[in-house]
């Protein structure tokens, strides 16, 4: 969701919102995090691994109504155990993806 504001509203939220280290994975400069947001616009997805909760992996995608506004993100979160990262990618990426391009024109 963050991905999908414009460079200006993105850049206001992260001077008015702190990054606090949730697990020593979580991403707290908020330098880092713009460039992290930059590559998910490119990639139209987002991994995170264990930055909000140990033993936690996540995938999301953008859901975007039929004017090319994202209003919302479908995601899957996964413990790395049953689904490594790379495996998400793999097999979870295209379904989200597919399943965002059927949902467009409902939104």
């Amino acid at each position: 969701m963050l991905a999908s504001l414009d460079d200006e509203a993105l850049e206001q939220w992260l001077r008015q919102h702190p990054l606090p280290r949730l697990t020593a994975h979580t991403v707290t400069s908020a330098q880092h995090l713009l460039s992290l947001l930059y590559g998910v616009r490119q990639q139209d997805y987002c991994l995170a691994r264990e930055e909000h909760e140990l033993g936690v992996h996540a995938i999301a995608v953008p859901l975007r109504n039929p004017l090319g506004h994202t209003l919302a993100a479908l995601n899957v979160v996964c413990a790395p155990q049953r689904m490594p990262a790379e495996a998400m990618l793999r097999d979870l990426l295209p379904l989200l993806q597919e399943a965002a391009r059927d949902l467009r024109p409902m939104l």
